[in-house]
């Protein structure tokens, strides 16, 4: 049920908004102490602001935990300029080419959440679930954005007040980063200020694409594998980890079982494998704000002049003819048929093989495009709209991190992986074929011999975990972080980083800003 809420912005102008089905405002701060938070619906629509700008930083959330691994790296098929994209797969960012500045605008955020928290927790005029309720939300999203921020820079400046407006200026407040160690501490703090906001409510009350009870669980479960494997926590972190993913499963949540494909279905956005997602919408906006198209979708004129599918077939009259976009990221072409074995139905729900045919009619291999996220055709249009929801959260990912906290643990990861690999599959081909594809029997020495992404399973259950979420998560931004939670043998043999080089630079502006900061190490 929809329900329309106004609001006085700064300037007097009023913007109306959806509360369940559109993001599409920005909370403002300019009102403070006259006219705003005297009313719940204010607090609402401050609260659908803040999701409206964790949405616009979803194309920086992919940055920095995908391209830097191993899958991307080859010129774009379509003839493109790469214009500097190539830094991420070849690790040549620098501090003159910094891939992300200003901290990916997190901070800007982390700002209006901690105003969010303060007036929320100073409030009487809401009621205790509905300020629990945000209150829960709030503090989650600080520590997911926080958890970014650690992984990506290490030491961090760690801010818990707020100015007016919408931006943090890191220069007005010239204040030096916080150890790790403490920016860690921080988010725990902050996941367990949210848990107990939630309580026992495990409800998606605002829809799959508000911060939930069960995201905070996901959050809490990869932020106690990371401090376990990365900052020395050990079993104890581990033992932590295992207990939240499992506590995912309150909520109403599940795979999606019918096909691969249907999870990221634009008519299906709300399935019960998503546990938290970025929401897209007409009119409204489009996935990682057009980058998606702009980065990881070939151009129309080449998907109906130059390629064709396996057989010399046009795709003029096809949806595919309707894909617009532009290359500035390819996927390795090699990778196209050594990610995946036969039957696998994420290999063609991820990626699409396109050929090019000769003036004799001889048909050969060009290269994969982008698939996974395939948008709609909206009525009048020409091209596809890229309106799908981005998952940050779905419930593949909890088993298969439960399984890489039961492996650390020494236990068995056997029910997770092979929970996913029979979606992956589907049942019948899967328990026909158990000798050869369930867990751990994935051996096949044609496929995996020479194969530079991924190990057989008797290379141990670490590997069989990196290599299904690396073939369950393509395009979601987990690669790298994978890779990274793992330590540098990992990422030694899927990336091509140096291992003085694993965080990310800071660029000259926002280190000019804010004199009290310093290069990251390894950068000076």
């Amino acid at each position: 049920m929809k329900k329309i809420f106004t609001y006085l912005l700064a300037g007097l102008s009023l913007l109306s908004f959806s509360r369940c089905d559109s993001l599409d405002i920005e909370p403002t701060s300019s009102l403070a102490g006259t006219a705003y938070w005297k009313n719940p619906d204010q607090f609402t629509a401050f609260n659908t602001g803040l999701h409206a700008l964790l949405r616009e930083k979803s194309y920086n959330f992919f940055l920095l935990g995908e391209p830097r691994a191993d899958i991307y790296g080859d010129n774009p098929i379509g003839g493109e300029a790469s214009q500097g994209m190539e830094r991420l797969p070849f690790n040549t960012i620098n501090k003159e080419n910094v891939g992300i500045s200003n901290y990916g605008d997190m901070y800007k955020i982390i700002n209006q959440i901690n105003q969010m928290i303060a007036k929320t927790t100073e409030t009487t005029i809401l009621t205790e679930a509905t300020q629990n309720y945000y209150l829960g939300e709030a503090y989650g999203m600080r520590a997911y954005l926080y958890f970014h921020l650690l992984r990506s820079w290490g030491d961090v400046v760690l801010y818990l007040d707020y100015t007016e407006g919408q931006n943090l200026d890191l220069s007005n407040i010239t204040k030096g980063v916080s150890p790790a160690t403490e920016v860690m501490e921080q988010i725990k703090k902050d996941i367990q200020a949210s848990e107990n906001a939630f309580g026992s409510d495990y409800s998606f009350k605002l829809g799959r694409h508000f911060w939930s009870a069960a995201a905070t669980q996901m959050l809490k479960g990869e932020a106690y594998l990371w401090s376990g494997r990365q900052m020395n926590g050990g079993n104890s972190d581990y033992t932590i980890a295992k207990n939240a993913f499992e506590n995912v499963k309150k909520a109403d949540v599940g795979l999606v079982t019918s096909s691969f494909k249907d999870i990221f279905s634009f008519e299906n956005k709300k399935n019960k494998e998503m546990i938290f997602t970025i929401h897209n919408g007409k009119d409204e906006y489009e996935m990682w704000g057009g980058y998606y198209r702009m980065r990881l979708i070939p151009a129309q004129d080449k998907m109906v002049k130059i390629y064709c599918d396996e057989n010399g077939n046009s795709f003029v009259g096809t949806p595919d003819a309707q894909l617009n976009g532009l290359t500035q990221l390819q996927v390795r072409r090699e990778f196209y048929f050594k990610g995946f074995r036969n039957n696998d139905t994420r290999w063609t729900t991820s990626l699409k093989a396109v050929y090019k045919k000769d003036a004799q009619g001889v048909v050969s291999y060009f290269g994969p495009i982008t698939y996974k996220f395939q948008g709609t055709m909206l009525e009048g249009g020409s091209t596809r709209s890229f309106l799908d929801d981005f998952p940050i959260y779905r419930y593949a990912d909890c088993l298969l991190q439960l399984a890489m906290a039961k492996v650390l643990l020494g236990e068995d990861p056997t029910e997770e992986i092979n929970a996913v690999r029979e979606r992956a599959y589907g049942s019948k081909y899967f328990n026909e074929h158990k000798a050869e594809i369930a867990y751990p029997n994935d051996n096949d020495p044609e496929f995996y011999t020479d194969n530079k992404w991924m190990k057989p399973d008797n290379a141990g259950a670490l590997e069989a975990i990196l290599k299904e979420r690396l073939r369950e998560f393509m395009f979601e931004g987990k690669r790298w972080y994978d890779i990274r939670l793992l330590g540098w043998d990992y990422v030694h043999q899927y990336s091509s980083a140096e291992q003085s080089r694993l965080l990310w630079p800071i660029d000259a502006g926002t280190l000019t800003n804010n004199s009290a900061l310093k290069q990251t190490p390894g950068y000076e």
